[in-house]
């Protein structure tokens, strides 16, 4: 349902900015920026269960804290909207619970941390007669090239971390501090639901486009 929204959301969006299409504003169709970039994202649910003493127990959910940086690489098919692709590097380190866990494990003990090769593709709209606000929608693809700890437990909580790829769908909006015919930096807030083999997460965070090159 909340995806759904999200879409009729970006629907409207591209389509108030379709009648502002032919309006001046700081890009213009085929530029081509790219940019560095940097973001983090967790699951809020990690901070209540890392602050529980040692006879709670860790309830059963989905956690995880993620990490981006890499480069990115924007077209922009109209003034207001643009494709963007890129080649990230997306360490991560999730737990996946399908029952409430004594405390005595840690989370290191069932802990999976794949460090992944992302490749994402994307669209984002700079809103018309507001063009600082940037807001997207993309699809990530995330390869997991190895796991960073070696894997959890060998048993009832074993995870692999090798080889089974996994989809994310970011969901961006946030600031272009970019300036008319220059580079600049970007910041956006982003939810990024990922759909693994063992279970779906919800990190959330940011992310920093520390500089974007104008090509």
């Amino acid at each position: 349902m909340k995806n759904n929204l999200v879409l009729v959301l970006l629907m409207v969006v591209l389509l108030v900015g379709g009648a502002y299409a032919q309006e001046e504003n700081k890009y213009q169709p085929f530029d081509v920026l790219i940019g560095f970039n940097f973001g983090l994202g967790i699951t809020p649910n990690i901070f209540g269960a890392s602050k529980r003493s040692d006879e709670e127990k860790i309830p059963k959910r989905n956690y995880a804290f993620i990490c981006d940086f890499g480069i990115t690489g924007d077209f922009y098919l109209f003034n207001w909207l643009s494709v963007n692709t890129g080649l990230l590097l997306h360490p991560g380190v999730y737990v996946f619970l399908d029952h409430d866990l004594s405390n005595i494990f840690g989370f290191f003990d069932i802990t999976a941390a794949p460090l992944c090769l992302t490749i994402p593709i994307a669209a984002h709209v700079n809103i018309p007669k507001a063009e600082w606000l940037y807001a997207g929608i993309g699809l990530s693809l995330n390869i997991p090239l190895f796991s960073m700890l070696g894997p959890a437990m060998d048993g009832e909580f074993y995870i692999d971390t090798k080889g089974n790829y996994f989809i994310g769908l970011p969901i961006d909006l946030g600031f272009d501090f970019i300036k008319p015919g220059r580079g600049g930096a970007r910041f956006f807030f982003r939810i990024a639901p990922e759909f693994h083999k063992k279970g779906t997460v919800v990190p959330i965070g940011f992310i920093w486009q520390i500089w974007n090159w104008k090509v």
